[in-house]
């Protein structure tokens, strides 16, 4: 919900990662401003906030990987269905080429 905050011209500003968490906060400012009124943290003991804004960001985080992330990726393979054996009923030579080539790929896979 909430990506990082930091503080800017006497301005704490929060920085949301979704819309609906932005609604949310906007709702609940006012019992932050009080709460921050009776309880300033250490970290911001240096300054005075007078106000408090959120905003939402499209940008991506940086990823953190995880152990899913190390695990090596499975290739997926399939046998091949088609011997290649198939007429090729199309009329533009271009077209006609690619699916030789195509045709002629298969052949070979069946072969070895």
């Amino acid at each position: 919900m909430i990506k990082f905050a930091y503080i800017k011209n006497n301005t704490l500003f929060f920085v949301l990662n979704h819309p609906g968490a932005k609604q949310e906060f906007d709702n609940n400012i006012q019992s932050i401003k009080s709460a921050l009124k009776f309880h300033t943290p250490a970290e911001c003991s240096d300054e005075t906030i007078t106000d408090i804004k959120a905003f939402v960001t499209h940008t991506p985080s940086l990823h953190v990987s995880t152990p899913a992330d190390t695990e090596p990726k499975k290739v997926l393979s399939y046998k091949e269905r088609s011997t290649g054996n198939f007429e090729i009923p199309v009329h533009d030579e271009k077209l006609k080429e690619l699916i030789r080539s195509i045709q002629n790929i298969i052949k070979e896979k069946n072969d070895t």
